[in-house]
């Protein structure tokens, strides 16, 4: 047998005897439903008595060659290694000399666990998106414009998604403080993650960052040119956002939160029509987690060790409950109905995995992967829906020195309302 892994830690780690008070492969067996989408990844993982390996290619499993190999006994070590390496992957390579990993024992390392009170509770609030105003809103795609007279209005509905999270997070932030919590968000106002806007950035830091993927071969000399002489500003956008959620899920682990909160509001995904979007009839809200890997998405080593993080820790686990409470405040508290498991949403039946508790399913975005302990991606409501959408036309409610909509107050108590349920739970 072949075994040439990136790490073996089954067979040269020493075992603790107080390593066995949790059952990782209980643990393991109950997250993988979880965690797997399409069947097809299982060609790419091993579970038996001893513990757990990943492979990078179904070749590599039939070949007996894993990536990644852990030894139930030996989880601690690997966990603890996550724990102290915030940046994932480049960390866990400096760190995988057998001398680095002797330290980490089993009086050492102690799983994350639940806070059970909201005073000093470590809380990263997330808002989605990063337009600074509505014509950058449109280069995002994340802007809602709807004809008046489609809706009985006597004048047009414009808003756009960013200024909305936005408003959420700064809200909450202000009541979660109040209670004795330690309140972060990911950006300001109008800004991504970088601290500017679309413009500065693609003035300032655009070449720069494409300069820096050419040198690291992330990008062709073919790309490049064509992101600097042809890319629309819809396709520097994009560009931007994909570093922005990346250094967001690098802003939030460094933190190291007891919770995180993405917080987002969702659109039909109708066709826009002279500039304009139909209105929806339907209303719902939902929330994901991390999980739901599909084809091809284990052919990294950082995607391969954030899913040994997902199956082997109780990220998972506190992410459901989490997520589960909140749901349940929007329906409490907002009066928000929660998607129902048989619907037609293509992103839900294709993409996701239930999580077995109502309107919260598991799904691989670049932020349920990436950021570690327990983690909401709240989608509040349906921005196109008609009453919904006059609601948050109106600029009727002001808390926190934010202006916006009475709608969003109603989606601050049930945030605020879930995430106490939550650390009230046993």
């Amino acid at each position: 047998m072949k075994i040439n892994p990136l790490f073996i830690f089954g067979f040269l780690l020493l075992s603790f005897s107080t390593f066995a008070q949790i059952d990782y492969q209980a643990r393991a067996k109950k997250n993988i439903d979880y965690l797997i989408r399409n069947e097809v990844l299982l060609d790419q993982i091993l579970m038996n008595e001893e513990g757990v390996q990943i492979f990078a290619s179904a070749k590599d499993k039939k070949n007996e060659n894993p990536d990644i190999s852990v030894s139930w006994k030996n989880v601690p070590f690997f966990l603890k290694l996550l724990e102290n390496n915030k940046s994932n992957v480049q960390g866990i390579k400096q760190n995988a000399e057998l001398s680095e990993l002797k330290k980490y024992t089993a009086v050492k390392f102690k799983e994350q666990k639940k806070p059970t009170s909201i005073k000093g509770t470590r809380i990263v609030l997330d808002p989605g998106h990063s337009a600074h105003n509505l014509e950058t809103a449109i280069l995002e795609r994340k802007f809602m414009k709807i004809k008046g007279e489609d809706v009985g209005s006597s004048s047009d509905i414009g808003f756009y998604e960013a200024e909305l999270t936005w408003a959420t997070a700064k809200i909450l932030k202000k009541r979660l403080k109040k209670k004795g919590a330690k309140v972060y968000i990911t950006r300001k106002k109008g800004k991504s993650s970088f601290k500017t806007n679309f413009n500065k950035w693609k003035k300032k830091k655009f070449k720069n960052e494409l300069q820096a993927d050419l040198s690291q071969k992330i990008i062709t000399q073919k790309k490049y040119n064509w992101y600097l002489n042809e890319a629309s500003d819809k396709d520097i956008f994009k560009y931007m956002n994909v570093k922005d959620l990346k250094n967001r899920v690098k802003i939030i682990n460094n933190l190291n939160p007891d919770l995180t909160l993405m917080i987002h509001y969702n659109a039909s995904g109708s066709k826009i029509k002279n500039g304009f979007y139909s209105p929806f009839k339907n209303n719902y809200a939902m929330a994901f987690t991390g999980g739901g890997f599909m084809t091809n998405e284990l052919n990294t080593l950082e995607a391969r060790i954030n899913f040994l993080r997902l199956l082997l820790s109780e990220d998972l686990t506190h992410s459901i409950a989490l997520s589960d409470a909140i749901m349940k405040a929007h329906v409490n508290v907002a009066k928000i109905p929660l998607i129902k498991n048989k619907n037609n949403v293509r992103y839900l039946q294709r993409n996701s995995v239930y999580a077995d508790a109502p309107g919260v399913y598991c799904r691989n975005l670049a932020m349920t992967r990436g950021v570690k302990g327990a983690i909401c991606f709240g989608e509040s409501l349906m921005q196109d829906n008609k009453e919904e959408a006059i609601a948050l036309n109106k600029k009727n409610y002001k808390e926190a020195r934010v202006k916006t909509s009475k709608r969003i107050k109603d989606i601050v108590d049930a945030f605020e309302k879930g995430i106490i349920e939550y650390i009230n739970l046993n």
